[in-house]
């Protein structure tokens, strides 16, 4: 039970909430099948140390969302069951059925009711023919520039999340997400907390033509200093750096939390994100700004791979949409 009941009183989700989706969750991915039984609030109560009321709403709500029954004198049981292609097909014909039963009892025709539902869908794709995308990433650096180039795909509706804030609550990645789009050292942790696989999508990243030729041309000898937002994203650059150079003086990363001026003062070039002036204190841009040397705006990239199979993705899933 703890695995599945876990929440955070931390957090500025209320705590009903966090066991909705919890237990709406562990229903979906199969955790929890139907007929199983659930903890009675009793159980939970003492198990957990939340209020009963807390407890029941949270009950209440899964009822409603149509995914647990209650039975009186027995206890709540999960319900829900993926419906299967034979089943949904004839709930559809059965729903169109009514709907034209209704509309001939109004005295419409058959080709003017063909020609409403015509309208009626035309209508429908324009408005819903949108792919929810939620791209997730470890530094707000590389964050930032993923979702730049994911903009420039039409029908889709961005939103960006960094990984710590996922950890701390990863329900958030609901299911009204069509895609979540993560680099390859985070889909595993996504993939056990997505309900579904299939909507994750791995991209890789690349530093930008521009920034690593700008590294290459560093001279044997040059001290290397490297100044960042977020220190995930001053060790990439560092690594990088380790990669692409000769003799350069690599020196170890800091944040723009710190020092920067005095960090500076001996260095010949030094890394900073693209437009650093966005992450960095007002201090922090000014001695970038002031600096002696070379100042080389870093960023890194989705490959031409990953853009095509994004894109490529989003169309089908649109395409979907629209049927």
């Amino acid at each position: 039970m703890d695995s599945i009941y876990k929440i955070n009183p931390e957090l500025t989700v209320p705590i009903y909430q966090q066991l909705v989706d919890a237990i709406r969750t562990a229903i979906k991915r199969g955790t929890l099948t139907a007929g199983q039984q659930l903890p009675t609030v009793q159980e939970v109560t003492e198990r957990l140390g939340i209020a009963r009321g807390t407890i029941k709403r949270a009950y209440d709500e899964l009822e409603r969302l149509g995914l647990v029954e209650k039975v009186q004198g027995r206890g709540t049981f999960v319900c829900y069951q993926p419906a299967s292609s034979g089943s949904r097909k004839e709930q559809a014909m059965a729903a169109i059925d009514a709907m034209l039963s209704q509309l001939e009892g109004m005295g419409f025709s058959a080709a003017e009711i063909n020609i409403f539902l015509n309208l009626k869908l035309r209508e429908r794709a324009d408005e819903e023919a949108r792919v929810k995308v939620a791209v997730v990433e470890c530094n707000p650096e590389n964050l930032s520039e993923m979702a730049a180039q994911l903009r420039h795909i039409n029908g889709v509706d961005l939103y960006s999340f960094l990984l710590e804030s996922v950890e701390e609550y990863p329900y958030k990645l609901g299911e009204d997400f069509d895609l979540v789009v993560t680099t390859a050292n985070h889909a595993g942790y996504l993939e056990s907390v997505l309900p579904e696989k299939k909507r994750l999508a791995r991209i890789a990243l690349r530093p930008s033509p521009w920034c690593l030729s700008h590294i290459i041309k560093l001279r044997p000898g040059e001290r290397l200093g490297i100044v960042c937002y977020s220190q995930r994203f001053g060790q990439l650059l560092y690594g990088t750096c380790q990669t692409y150079t000769e003799g350069v003086d690599v020196q170890t990363p800091i944040t723009a939390e710190e020092d920067v001026a005095s960090y500076l003062r001996d260095k010949d070039a030094v890394l900073v994100p693209k437009a650093y002036e966005k992450y960095f204190s007002a201090p922090a841009a000014e001695a970038v700004r002031r600096f002696h040397g070379q100042v080389v705006e870093c960023y890194y990239e989705m490959d031409e791979g990953s853009l095509l199979y994004l894109k490529t993705k989003i169309e089908r899933l649109l395409g979907e949409k629209t049927i």
